[in-house]
């Protein structure tokens, strides 16, 4: 493991570096089946676009931004992120994509989240996570139910897919719920 920020059971994460920067990361953001959910997903990625996110991300302190990697080789597989943090209200919003293709399965969304919601509430001590998603994508509605996130209200044709525009979820999981539930 290099530089390991938080330890799962197959996945840790890290600081991003340059390296990941250069490698798989920026590609990711232009592949269509990576970027289908995201809401900015429009234009295509290049090594200098993710140098400069990455220059933006790596010092700012109303993002926390992490690379995700396989604990056994080291691989980078994603990236997860908790931002538009408000010290003030003790808020941010929760976000994970997974690029590498072997990894995109449900047993590593949940480790991922899991680990970031532990850093929220117990490392950064956060009160509250927000979540805005298509209300149509499987993977990441099964996670919000998972992790008992409430729903909080809907965007109507918010979001442009399958040529149309359809609903976007905001949901919220508030970390008093989250420490009765996992007796924390």
């Amino acid at each position: 493991m290099i530089n390991p920020y938080e330890i799962g059971k197959t996945i840790y994460l890290r600081t991003p570096t340059k390296d990941d920067v250069s490698q798989s990361w920026y590609q990711w953001f232009s592949d269509p089946e990576t970027t289908e959910f995201l809401t900015d997903r429009w234009w295509p990625n290049s090594v200098e676009a993710q140098e400069s996110f990455y220059d933006q991300i790596i010092l700012n302190k109303s993002s926390l931004v992490l690379s995700v990697c396989d604990i056994k080789t080291d691989t980078h597989l994603g990236v997860c992120s908790l931002g538009s943090i408000n010290w003030v209200h003790r808020n941010a919003d929760i976000a994970l994509v997974i690029g590498d293709k072997k990894f995109k399965n449900g047993v590593v969304a949940v480790e991922i989240m899991s680990l970031l919601i532990k850093i929220a509430f117990k490392r950064l001590n956060l009160l509250n996570l927000r979540s805005i998603h298509v209300e149509s994508h499987p993977l990441t509605s099964h996670l919000i139910k998972l992790f008992k996130f409430k729903k909080a209200g809907i965007l109507k044709e918010y979001f442009f897919y399958n040529n149309k525009y359809v609903d976007m979820v905001i949901t919220q999981l508030k970390r008093a719920d989250w420490q009765k539930v996992n007796n924390k």
